[in-house]
């Protein structure tokens, strides 16, 4: 008798054990699911929302020559070709004078109720973007979004999360009676861990040894993930340092490209008040067409970083040598005040280029190069001194070919 009651208070005391460990997991396991849950939904939310921002920025962009003058084909075109990929559920254009342009629904969005709940959360109202041209509102672009990828995330999440909880739950319950004394201390170091890097993003951050063995294997493999993510995060952190500075450079010579090139233009006319004028030069190869026809177009690439580098090298350390596109280069000088400077480097820069290129075969080429300029003026745009400088250029041109 005295043997089956201790026997019997032991299994009293294991099933309580066992009550009390699968409380508790079920308690912390429910919080879990409730903070990762509402945690998802606010992603998506913000994620779904940013994205139309980003659809309608990039699209409003687009669709501004159709909107001025008052395309409905092509910008019909343009809103159906996203719109048609899901990424929107309705689109209006309204130019200024309040004409409607394009009134876009997407035909087979046949949304249920859980999805018209979810949009009424997500986006609450139609987003609407002006559409400028320069600096004036010419029309709006109105949005509304789709919950099509939203509504499958979640659903598939909390289907994914709660199964995963489950398995969770089960096996806490099995293993509770060999680490209900440690286990509580367990999930307290890991969670604790995870939940830091989540708050603070340091990928640095390690879990501590643990003295069960299974835990030590996941903090380990814990640990192995992070270390991954940290250098991830630094190879991503490098690469778009690297992207963004190849975003303004020229991938042949590497000299400014055309944006870096617009860009410095627009900075110089803002300034231009308060420093001394400067010169826009336009350089446009005579004879590049022959060179690719004769020598191919690894000739030419050789012959246009040639140039590139030469027109480099009579730059001063505050002007700018830019490649346009194809064979046009040009170049933003502000340290020559004077027209016989100007006229000193335009013969500088002929001599130049005039200097025969050896090719890799070892060919000797010759070119040269059309010069206009014009210098900035007050109250100048950036199409106003760009038009007088291609002007200038081609009647160089003109000139030059009436002399041959």
């Amino acid at each position: 008798m005295t043997s089956t009651r201790i026997n019997n208070e032991k299994s009293s005391i294991r099933n309580k054990l066992r009550k009390i460990s699968t409380i508790n997991a079920a308690v912390i396991l429910l919080l879990c699911w409730l903070l990762l849950t509402s945690t998802s939904l606010l992603f998506i939310k913000r994620y779904e929302k940013r994205n139309l921002e980003l659809i309608a920025a990039t699209l409003s962009t687009s669709l501004t020559a159709a909107t001025v003058f008052e395309d409905s084909y092509d910008a019909h075109n343009k809103i159906a070709l996203l719109g048609n990929e899901g990424m929107f559920a309705s689109a209006r254009l309204v130019t200024a004078g309040n004409t409607v342009l394009v009134n876009w629904h997407d035909r087979q969005d046949q949304s249920s109720w859980y999805q018209n709940m979810l949009r009424r959360w997500i986006y609450v109202k139609p987003l609407d973007v002006a559409i400028t041209h320069t600096e004036n509102r010419v029309g709006t672009l109105t949005l509304d979004g789709t919950v099509n990828g939203a509504a499958d995330f979640i659903r598939y999440s909390v289907m994914i999360l709660s199964s995963g909880m489950l398995c969770v739950l089960i096996i806490s319950f099995l293993l509770s009676e060999f680490l209900h004394r440690g286990i509580l201390v367990s999930l307290r170091n890991i969670t604790s861990s995870i939940h830091y890097v989540i708050r603070s993003g340091d990928f640095s951050q390690r879990i501590p040894r643990n003295p069960t063995r299974e835990f030590q294997l996941f903090s380990e493999d814990l640990n192995s993930l992070l270390s991954e993510m940290q250098t991830l995060k630094a190879s991503l952190l490098r690469d778009n340092r690297s992207l963004a500075a190849k975003a303004l450079e020229d991938p042949l010579t590497g000299l400014a490209n055309r944006s870096a090139f617009v860009a410095r233009l627009s900075q110089l006319l803002d300034q231009q008040l308060a420093q001394e004028n400067f010169v826009l030069l336009f350089l446009d190869g005579d004879r590049f067409k022959s060179i690719n026809d004769s020598w191919g177009h690894a000739a030419g690439d050789e012959v246009l970083k040639a140039i590139g580098a030469r027109l480099a090298a009579l730059a001063h350390q505050q002007d700018m040598v830019a490649r346009l596109g194809g064979d046009e280069f040009a170049m933003l000088i502000s340290s020559r005040t004077g027209e016989d400077d100007l006229l000193q480097l335009t013969e500088d820069i002929r001599a130049a280029i005039a200097q025969p290129i050896v090719i890799a075969e070892g060919t000797p080429i010759t070119t040269s190069v059309t010069i206009g300029y014009a210098w900035s003026q007050h109250g100048d745009s950036v199409a106003s001194i760009l038009e007088r400088a291609d002007m200038n250029m081609y009647k160089n041109k003109g000139m030059s070919k009436v002399r041959v």
